[in-house]
């Protein structure tokens, strides 16, 4: 592994705010200029880092006070899978949502390289004990019978070993969602269970794009148990709870800016590493003006010092729905009708539906575990028909129905909409 896996697993380990992206930017689709597969990682990575802190803001709106964690780079990997087979203003949006201002086969291609050098081997060496995994799969679900370009196909194959299969979502959406949840689990050490709900595939749905990404490491510097010991912990309203803290004093990377202190902690074998950032004031304030720029002053700034850490032992997980956030962000074309996914078929006949994503994160005196998964489900769009007329203008009754048993929720009926 290169130097870029320390930056880069620590964008997935720990995350921040926000560089917004204007829609006054240059929309275009990037052109083709020459790279060094080097400096097409480094932008990559740039392009990834960014992105994250937009999603970073938009989640923690959503949020409000609560926990947030989540896995930007399984995120851009996913859509990184269905941006090669974007067009049109499509590509366009999601390029500018995205941040990338690679052309496409350098995308591609960087990602492959990134990757590569991110991903330490298979999942049984965490089972082994090894003290260092990072783990990264993709796959590429397809209804039986629905024809993807071979250029598609290969791409996805090549640049993102995106395993490809055949379900059936027409006659079984439920026992495709089970086989796709089950390979999520698979790959994420069972740590993510479940990323499909029920409902969210149909009859409708072509193609399922995932990404998952497993990841767990021992501390370079172990702390010890018997110095955990349970200690008040100070929420933002003012109050504390106790809560079990670690403990150790020893030399790490750390510096002292005027908005707030910062530790590095190595793990073990790989180049990873976590970056906690405490502000000094209100954290919502000290959000608001952080991005990535910040953050890569905040780690040149780091230097070797002896410190006494105390930090919570912590563990959870979390689930969102990410259609919404990235309409909110700009790609708004990708989710409707007007959707130009005919890079996929070579009509645009596919939108994306739902975009799903769970994360999951523990650390405690060993180490750090932390997997994430996303999948982005893609519909077909139908063709239109002529329309039905329905004009409701006399008395009608009306109910809210539960779609799946067909219970009567509520009903009633219009004699005057006025009245």
């Amino acid at each position: 592994m290169n130097a870029l896996t320390n930056f880069s697993a620590t964008a997935i380990i720990f995350l921040a705010t926000v560089l917004s992206c204007s829609a006054e930017e240059n929309l275009s689709v990037p052109e083709a200029q020459p790279f060094t597969d080097t400096q097409a990682v480094q932008e990559l990575v740039r392009s990834n880092n960014e992105f994250a802190m937009d999603l970073y803001k938009e989640v923690c709106v959503i949020q409000g006070s609560d926990n947030t964690f989540f896995s930007p780079y399984s995120i851009s990997s996913a859509l990184g899978m269905t941006y090669a087979g974007a067009e049109g203003q499509t590509a366009v949006e999601m390029a500018v949502v995205l941040h990338f201002t690679l052309p496409f086969e350098i995308t591609n291609r960087a990602f492959h390289s990134l990757t590569e050098s991110l991903s330490s081997g298979e999942l049984v060496r965490a089972e082994s004990g090894d003290p260092f995994t990072l783990s990264i799969s993709n796959g590429l679900w397809v209804q039986d019978g629905f024809n993807l370009l071979d250029e598609y196909v290969a791409e996805v194959t090549m640049y993102y070993s995106a395993a490809v299969r055949n379900l059936d979502f027409i006659d079984d959406p439920d026992g495709s969602r089970e086989i796709i949840n089950e390979w999520v689990a698979e790959s994420t050490m069972d740590r993510i269970q479940n990323l499909i709900p029920s409902g969210v595939l149909n009859d409708d749905t072509r193609v399922v794009l995932t990404n998952a990404v497993y990841f767990k490491a021992s501390w370079l510097k172990p702390f010890h148990e018997h110095f955990t010991s349970d200690t008040p912990f100070f929420l933002t309203n003012g109050s504390a709870i106790n809560v079990p803290m670690m403990n150790q004093t020893d030399y790490f990377r750390y510096v002292s800016t005027e908005e707030c202190s910062a530790v590095e902690l190595d793990y073990a074998e790989g180049n990873a590493s976590m970056l906690i950032l405490l502000p000094d004031g209100d954290i919502e304030e000290f959000e608001q003006d952080f991005d990535s720029g910040m953050m890569e002053t905040i780690r040149r700034r780091l230097s070797s010092t002896r410190v006494s850490i105390s930090m919570p032992k912590f563990e959870f997980s979390q689930s969102m729905q990410l259609s919404q956030i990235l309409r909110t962000l700009g790609m708004e074309s990708a989710f409707s009708g007007g959707a130009d996914f005919s890079g996929f078929t070579g009509n645009p006949d596919l939108f994306i539906s739902e975009i799903l994503h769970k994360a999951f994160v523990k650390v405690d005196e060993t180490g750090t575990e932390a997997a994430a998964a996303t999948a982005v489900v893609m519909g077909i769009t139908a063709i239109p028909e002529d329309p039905v007329e329905m004009n409701i203008n006399r008395p009608f009754l009306f109910f809210i129905l539960d779609r799946e048993s067909g219970c009567i929720l509520f009903m009633g009926r219009i004699m005057d909409p006025s009245d």
